[in-house]
C-alpha cells in the first residue's frame, strides 16, 4: 500500500527487520484497482539483469475493485475481471522470470462497515462497500492464488 513505509506502517517495519539482507521497496497506489495495477506493472517491473530481479513481489488488491458498482464505479470492477487482473499480473511477473513461489497474492481485509460509513458521510457520500462483498473478493484472490500456484497471504480470514 501506497502509505505502508509512514511512522510505524508494515513496510517501514519490514524494511527495519530486513535491513542488510534485502532492500524492501513499496510499489503501492493509493486508490488504484486491478485494472489500473495490471496496465502500468510493466512499468514498475521489467526483465533485467539479475540485481534488479525482485526476490520476491507481492500482490495485494481488492479493497478498491469490490466497491459496490452503483455507489462507486470508478474503482468498482466486477468480480470475475477482479480474478482475471490478479491471473493477468501473476502471467506477466512469471514471464519477467519471476517465478510463482517468489510471488504472494494478499488477500483484502475485512471491513468494518460502521467505520468506513462515517468516513463516507464525512467525504459526502454514501456507504460505498460492504464486508460481505469484500469477503467474495477475498475468496477469490484465494482461488487465484490456488490456481496458479501462488502463495497467498489470507489477511481476510487472519483479520475477520
Amino acid at each position: 500500500m501506497q502509505f505502508s513505509f509512514q511512522q510505524g506502517g508494515w513496510g517501514a517495519s519490514l524494511a527495519d527487520k530486513l535491513v542488510r539482507k534485502c532492500d524492501v521497496l513499496n510499489r503501492g497506489f493509493s486508490g488504484y484497482n486491478t485494472r489500473w495495477a495490471k496496465i502500468i506493472l510493466p512499468r514498475l517491473i521489467r526483465k533485467g539483469n539479475s540485481l534488479d530481479t525482485p526476490v520476491a513481489v507481492t500482490v495485494f488488491f481488492g479493497a478498491n475493485d469490490s466497491a459496490l458498482k452503483d455507489e462507486n464505479p470508478k474503482q468498482h470492477i466486477a468480480l470475475d475481471e477482479y480474478a482475471a487482473n490478479l491471473k493477468s499480473m501473476v502471467q506477466y511477473l512469471k514471464s519477467v522470470d519471476i517465478p510463482e513461489n517468489r510471488v504472494i497474492l494478499i488477500t483484502p481485509t475485512p471491513l468494518c462497515e460502521t467505520a468506513w460509513e462515517k468516513q463516507c458521510i464525512i467525504q459526502g457520500c454514501k456507504l460505498n462497500r460492504l464486508n460481505s462483498v469484500v469477503g467474495e473478493y477475498a475468496n477469490a484472490c484465494l482461488q487465484v492464488a490456488q490456481d496458479c500456484g501462488t502463495d497467498v497471504l489470507d489477511l481476510w480470514t487472519l483479520m475477520q
